[in-house]
């Protein structure tokens, strides 16, 4: 692969902006950091000035994009989510999947498992995410009814066993009969078990995180909310150290003091940005459809006939720059949101998620007016804007 040297941007390392700083990239990783040097004998050159060096956005929680989704058990689907991801700076993201009927979201996770194996651009797919079927009928939201479900130790079996070991985030409403059980049985399988679509009191939330749960799907969305008597799953999720929250930071599913609150109360490394995207991102208004359910997108939201919110049409470049509009974040504290907590999450923050020496040379190039110039995922190109390569 040779070496690649990323010179003159604004690299944002993990507690620092270094000024015209260098990134040297070798056999697909990270092999040094710090101020401009000169690019050395056959290394290609990719010149950054005026842009903003970041670790790769990854998305961990994203059902379509480009008019596919990852219920359409396709890798024709997987692929156009890949490459559209990767225009929006992501080098990785989970596929999400929808409460459905469990041969529907087996074969999705089948096709996932073959598309991983496969895979030779965009953003890499690092996994799955199940968000669902274990959540409760009245706070379902957008979730298609037949495809929810009380806690079942074989629909879960099933659903590990499908993903061939690559099922990272499994969403569950605790207070279900039985869910205790199953996130226990989660985190001792290394999956993040996440509190979503739920009626759960404060101390049910609580119960949860004991039980092994560990983060706060779409916060604020779909959940019982905060009421000074009784705190709720929300009262929970914004003071349970134990709690990392996902945040949909479109200023439509989150107003951006919402957002400001979580990253307060959370700070930066409890917090992790996600787009929960479906298929019409991308595609501006008009019909569309999710989980077999007609969606309408005007004005930058989903909705369903009924007016529920079904996803969103956001983009992890949008998250992260609207992340700093909202609440004055850093590009270190938004890169933390964006893609250090993110790989943590999914057990990945020991590769990804940091721009520093040894880690996978998975990085997102900001242009001066926040477009996305470039995205490298493990050393290559994904996504070119306007930033060129140059031989040395």
């Amino acid at each position: 692969m040779g070496k690649t040297i990323i010179r003159g941007g604004a690299v944002v390392a993990p507690d620092h902006v270094i000024e015209e700083g260098t990134v040297t990239i070798e056999d697909g990783v990270i092999t040094d950091v710090g101020g401009c040097r000169p690019e050395g004998p056959g290394a290609a050159m990719i010149d950054a000035s005026g842009c903003m060096v970041c670790p790769g956005l990854i998305d961990i929680h994203i059902h379509g994009a480009a008019g596919a989704d990852t219920m359409d058990a396709s890798s024709a689907s997987l692929d156009a989510m890949a490459q559209f991801a990767a225009a929006r700076g992501v080098t990785g993201f989970l596929p999400t999947l929808m409460s459905m009927p469990l041969p529907t979201m087996v074969k999705a996770c089948e096709r996932v498992v073959d598309f991983m194996r496969s895979q030779r651009r965009g953003a890499a797919v690092l996994g799955i995410n199940a968000e669902g079927p274990f959540l409760s009928q009245t706070a379902r939201g957008a979730q298609p009814a037949d495809g929810v479900i009380l806690p079942d130790r074989q629909v879960l079996h099933s659903l590990i066993y499908a993903s061939d070991g690559h099922l990272k985030i499994m969403s569950v409403a605790p207070e279900l009969e039985g869910a205790l059980d199953l996130i226990e049985a989660l985190a001792q399988s290394d999956i993040t078990a996440a509190i979503a679509h739920t009626e759960a009191t404060y101390d049910q939330t609580i119960a949860a995180a004991r039980a092994g749960a560990s983060l706060v799907t779409h916060t604020f969305n779909a959940m019982r909310g905060l009421h000074h008597r009784e705190p709720g799953t929300l009262g929970a999720a914004l003071t349970h150290p134990g709690l990392t929250c996902e945040v949909i930071a479109d200023g439509v599913h989150v107003h951006p003091a919402a957002v400001a609150l979580v990253v307060k109360a959370k700070s930066c490394e409890g917090v992790a940005l996600v787009t929960d995207a479906m298929r019409a991102a991308g595609l501006g208004d008009g019909r569309s459809e999710l989980g077999g359910q007609a969606v309408n997108v005007k004005n930058g939201q989903a909705r369903l006939d009924n007016g529920t919110l079904a996803g969103s049409i956001l983009t992890m470049d949008r998250a992260f720059a609207n992340v700093r509009s909202f609440t004055g974040a850093t590009p270190v504290e938004a890169a933390m949101m964006a893609s250090t907590v993110p790989a943590r999450l999914i057990g990945l923050g020991h590769r990804k998620g940091r721009i520093a020496p040894g880690m996978d040379a998975d990085i997102t190039i900001i242009g001066p007016n926040g477009e996305v110039a470039r995205t490298i995922v493990a050393g290559n190109t994904v996504y070119e804007g306007v930033l060129k390569v140059v031989n040395g």
